[in-house]
C-alpha cells in the first residue's frame, strides 16, 4: 500500500476491527447495568410500576371489594452526543496496523470506555427526570439522603460497607448482584481500618491485587473516577443491575479520512450518542469518605 494514500480496504477492515474490539471489551461498568441497546431518537423512556404494599383487605358478607393500587411513573433518559476524535500525519501510517492490538485503536477504544462509564457512574448518583401523569412535565428525583452512607468527612470503614449492605436488605432488594464501585482509595481506608480482622486484611489485599472479586456481599468493580475534583472527598456506589437502564445510538460510525488542507492529514473517529437513566433510587446506595 502506498504511504501518499490510504486505499479503501484499509479504512474499512480498521474500522471493522474497532467495532469488533467494541463488542469484546465493554466498559467496566456497561457490563453491570441494563444495557437496553441502540436507542431511536433523542431520548428514550422507562416505565416504572410501584409496589402493591404489604397491606391486605378484611373481607366482609356482601362488602366492598378492598383494592390496593400500584403507582405508576415514566422516567426520561436524555440522549447526548459525543465526539471521539484522533488524527495522525501521514507518515505515521506505517506504524499503524488493522489489528486490536494497534495501539491508537486502542487508546480511542479505551477513551470511549472511559466516557461511557462516567455516563453510568453520573446516572446513578444524579437526579433522574420522572413524570406520573400524562404531561409531559418531569420532575427531578435525586438519590434520597437515606440512600447515602457518610458525609465525606471521615476515612471509610468496613463498617461503613456494612451499612451499605444492610441498606439494600432493609429495602427488600434480594435475587440481584450487588456491585460496588470502589478505587484504591476504598481498598486503602478499609486495609486502615484497625477494626478489620486478620481474615478481612487477607481477603482485601486479595481485592487489591485483582485476585478476588467479591468481598462483603458485594461484586467489586474498580473505576478511578469516583473522587472529587478537589480530591479530599471521593463518593463510591453500590447498586444492583435493574437500577439503571442505558441506551446508546450511533450517529457516524468509526471511519478515517483525509484532510487535504491539513497536508493529507488523517482523520479518525466516531460520533455517539450516549443516555442513562437511574429506574429505582432503593436499588442504589452512595457512600461518602474522606480521602
Amino acid at each position: 500500500m502506498s504511504y501518499n494514500t490510504i486505499d479503501s480496504v484499509f479504512v474499512r477492515q480498521y474500522a471493522d476491527v474497532y467495532e469488533a474490539l467494541c463488542e469484546q471489551k465493554e466498559s467496566k461498568l456497561l457490563s453491570t447495568i441494563k444495557n437496553i441497546g441502540s436507542v431511536t431518537g433523542s431520548s428514550f423512556t422507562v416505565n416504572i410500576m410501584s409496589s402493591l404494599g404489604d397491606d391486605f383487605g378484611t373481607p366482609t358478607r356482601f362488602g366492598e371489594t378492598q383494592y390496593s393500587e400500584a403507582g405508576f411513573a415514566s422516567r426520561l433518559a436524555v440522549m447526548n452526543d459525543f465526539s471521539n476524535f484522533t488524527k495522525f500525519a501521514l507518515t505515521d501510517l506505517p506504524k499503524l496496523k488493522a489489528d486490536p492490538q494497534d495501539e491508537l485503536l486502542q487508546r480511542l477504544h479505551a477513551k470511549r470506555n472511559r466516557k461511557i462509564d462516567s455516563i453510568i457512574y453520573n446516572a446513578l448518583l444524579g437526579t433522574a427526570q420522572e413524570k406520573t401523569t400524562l404531561a409531559d412535565t418531569y420532575t427531578g428525583i435525586a438519590l434520597p439522603a437515606s440512600q447515602i452512607v457518610g458525609d465525606g468527612t471521615a476515612p471509610l470503614t468496613k463498617q461503613q460497607l456494612i451499612d451499605v449492605k444492610t441498606k439494600f436488605m432493609d429495602n427488600d432488594v434480594e435475587g440481584e448482584t450487588i456491585y460496588l464501585v470502589y478505587n484504591s482509595d476504598v481498598v486503602n481506608a478499609i486495609l486502615n481500618d484497625n477494626q478489620l480482622t486478620s481474615n478481612d486484611y487477607l481477603n482485601v489485599k486479595l481485592l487489591q491485587n485483582g485476585d478476588i472479586t467479591d468481598f462483603l456481599g458485594f461484586r467489586w468493580i474498580p473505576y478511578n473516577g469516583i473522587k472529587a475534583k478537589d480530591a479530599t472527598v471521593a463518593t463510591g456506589v453500590a447498586y444492583v443491575s435493574s437500577a439503571l437502564q442505558f441506551g446508546a445510538n450511533q450517529i457516524s460510525p468509526l471511519k478515517m479520512a483525509e484532510l487535504e488542507s491539513e497536508n493529507r492529514t488523517q482523520s479518525l473517529g466516531e460520533i455517539t450518542s450516549y443516555g442513562a437513566i437511574r429506574t429505582d433510587e432503593k436499588k442504589v446506595v452512595a457512600f461518602k469518605f474522606s480521602v
